[in-house]
């Protein structure tokens, strides 16, 4: 294991809020618009204790879906990682870094320029070019979330059609949009989303904006949740990620993989309790955005931040206000074994 968040303490929602407009993003004291829709709860957890909630207002309230929670890949200091007691660091082979956020700061979006090693992960071609920068190839991202609010399908806007809304987001820590996006979908036209019912698990990648499943350039899935049709139940379900980076736009085995298991909430499915069923399987050409962002922060190729969020691109939902909850985030470099309970 490399970190871990259960939300035991209302720092480990504050060190990582990041809201959109609000001088240079990180925003520990919930000052910028829709700062406040990013919050700890006390309560009622995936285990009975605290978790993350993001809230999408209903109708044109100001800074839906604008405040994140996003953080790097690094192990960090306790000091800095809003637990108080150090990440693991995959039994200490990885240094922690020292995340210093402070109202307003551009902690984050300068993170990759700053850090000694701001914890990219790639292909073992480009961890040989650049090793001072990476901390490993491929990576597992264990998470638990409830979705128990059915909306359905965000309107369109003014500016757009068709809209994707954003969950779970594998990014890096220099830009929220890269082409190596991978979006868990939130509510979604694409996927069929209507009032009252429960969403599929999909995935959308930022190079083309199209989702796996045989949408990406060289694609081969085995496992396609397009044909599974593996929806949330609305109790804390689990989602465990695999991504194994291949090189820039590599073909055959350069290609880069996304495997994804789930879990529906096991008091609620007891029979799933301890095992997972994989809902994805693909191997695809992937490239990455690469150069520097506006505060010279390189971007590489691979990933190194993870952002939960419930963005739909300011979208005016009449159906009420909705929530998407996170608890238990592991990141680790092998696999997470499926919750018990």
């Amino acid at each position: 294991m490399v970190w871990y968040h259960n939300f035991d303490s209302a720092a480990e929602v504050n060190q990582f809020r990041w809201t959109g407009g609000y001088s240079g993003g990180n925003d520990p004291l919930a000052k910028g618009s829709g700062g406040n829709l990013v919050s700890w709860q006390s309560s009622g957890g995936a285990e009975g204790g605290a978790y993350l909630r993001l809230t999408y207002p209903q109708g044109s309230s100001s800074g839906r879906g604008n405040a994140y929670w996003w953080r790097p890949f690094n192990p960090l200091t306790g000091a800095t990682n809003g637990r108080g007691a150090d990440d693991p660091g995959a039994n200490g082979s990885l240094a922690r870094a020292a995340f210093n956020v402070s109202d307003g700061s551009s902690t984050t979006y300068a993170w990759s320029g700053t850090a000694s090693n701001p914890g990219w992960y790639g292909s073992p071609a480009d961890q040989a070019a650049n090793p001072s920068k990476y901390q490993g190839n491929d990576f597992y991202l264990q998470i638990r979330v409830r979705r128990a609010d059915t909306p359905g399908a965000p309107p369109d806007s003014s500016a757009y059609t068709n809209i994707t809304g954003k969950s779970v987001w594998l990014t890096t820590t220099a830009a929220t949009y890269t082409a190596q996006e991978l979006v868990t979908y939130g509510q979604s036209v694409g996927a069929g989303d209507v009032p009252g019912v429960k969403s599929r698990h999909l995935v959308y990648v930022g190079q083309n904006f199209a989702p796996l499943g045989g949408s990406q350039p060289n694609e081969t899935s085995a496992v396609s949740n397009w044909t599974l049709n593996w929806r949330y139940s609305g109790g804390w379900d689990t989602l465990l990620y695999h991504v194994t980076p291949g090189t820039n736009g590599g073909t055959g085995s350069n290609r880069t993989r996304v495997e994804v298991w789930a879990q529906h909430d096991p008091a609620l499915f007891p029979a799933e309790a301890g095992t997972y069923t994989k809902i994805w399987d693909t191997t695809y050409s992937q490239s990455y955005t690469l150069g520097s962002n506006s505060v010279g922060a390189p971007l590489i190729p691979g990933w190194n931040g993870l952002i939960l969020a419930i963005y739909h691109n300011g979208s005016a939902f009449s159906t009420g206000s909705f929530n998407f909850d996170y608890d238990q985030v592991i990141f680790s470099k092998s696999a997470i074994p499926a919750p018990t309970r």
